[in-house]
């Protein structure tokens, strides 16, 4: 995976380009997606991220075909969820998915989270639950999931890959995609699009804050739209 340039980041959250100026960009090149309503921040209600992503698959348990051979350990089915292949994890966000979101089971928890935020993680993602509230809510970085559980994947799920791709509901993340977080939602703008994306979108966001401006201070919005050709 390449890191973005760092000026890059910078002058996005610098902007706080809201995701909803960032997927107007995207419908008009039609890439990129939003993820499911359901994901919300579970610690923080102020956040605004922007990172690449790192992901990790999950996937359902399935027995064997000989019921007599014996079985990987719960650890050594879900251990790689802790991504040890990476010694450190500035300029990126932890994105977890099995396909459909998990609600009955906890992707991560508070000492993941909090392993995470320790690692340089900017945040977490997670298609699915997480759980142990009161330590994530002792974080700075946002986690961002559909709900919270006590009940954990250990016997039920496993981790099929890391630093690939993984799906959130009808998304599909790859590792090295940008992902940018509010209270909007969250966007995942493909690698290879960064770059017209992100210029097209603090273009129009700037032209947005004048037009927010000038609606301030009584123009119609009407004519706005008629001159701008935004809304």
């Amino acid at each position: 995976m390449e890191k973005l340039n760092e000026n890059l980041i910078s002058e996005i959250k610098k902007l706080k380009i809201s995701t909803s100026t960032i997927i107007d960009v995207m419908d008009g090149m039609k890439t990129g997606g939003v993820l499911s309503h359901k994901i919300r921040s579970q610690n923080t209600a102020d956040y605004y991220l922007v990172a690449q992503a790192y992901t990790v698959q999950w996937c359902k348990n399935r027995k064997g075909s000989h019921i007599l051979t014996s079985s990987p350990s719960t650890w050594e089915q879900v251990g790689a969820f802790l991504v040890p292949e990476l010694e450190r994890a500035e300029g990126l966000v932890y994105v977890a998915g099995s396909g459909e979101c998990i609600c009955d089971a906890a992707l991560a928890g508070g000492m993941s989270c909090t392993y995470f935020e320790q690692m340089g993680f900017s945040g977490v993602i997670t298609g699915g639950a997480v759980r142990d509230v009161t330590d994530l809510q002792v974080l700075t970085m946002p986690v961002l999931a559909t709900n919270l559980t006590p009940a954990d994947t250990q016997g039920a799920w496993c981790v099929s890959e890391t630093g690939t791709s993984c799906r959130i509901e009808q998304v599909t993340i790859q590792t090295g995609d940008l992902i940018i977080a509010d209270s909007n939602g969250v966007v995942v703008i493909p690698y290879q699009d960064i770059d017209t994306v992100t210029d097209n979108a603090i273009k129009m966001s700037r032209i947005e804050n004048r037009m927010m401006e000038q609606i301030r201070q009584g123009v119609r919005l009407p004519d706005l739209i008629e001159k701008t050709g935004q809304i």
